[in-house]
């Protein structure tokens, strides 16, 4: 028999907007927007990883003291990098002529 991997701890919806200070509604829709949820039937549950993954989603990005964007060269968040791919991979619409 193979080695189990232990599963994260487990949060229904209200806990996960509790613990992430939102509302149950906009819970589900963070994480159905970023596939970062699991459903059982109607009941939406979140594991930790799925937490830290909306959490780092809604990072704001720096600016500097002027105000202005500051470009930071960094390792994109597992999310910020599917979306990238999603978008790329998307077929782009003609337009009418």
């Amino acid at each position: 028999m193979p080695p189990t991997i232990p599963l994260d701890t487990i949060y229904t919806t209200d806990e996960a907007a509790e613990r992430l200070r939102v509302t149950r509604r906009t819970m589900i829709k963070l994480g159905r927007d970023l596939g970062s949820c699991s459903m059982i039937g109607r009941q939406y549950f979140f594991s930790e990883r799925d937490l830290l993954d909306i959490w780092q989603a809604q990072r704001a990005m720096p600016t500097s003291s002027q105000g202005r964007a500051v470009n930071v060269k960094g390792l994109l968040s597992d999310v910020r990098l599917q979306r990238s791919l999603v978008s790329l991979s998307q077929k782009k619409r003609r337009r009418r002529q």
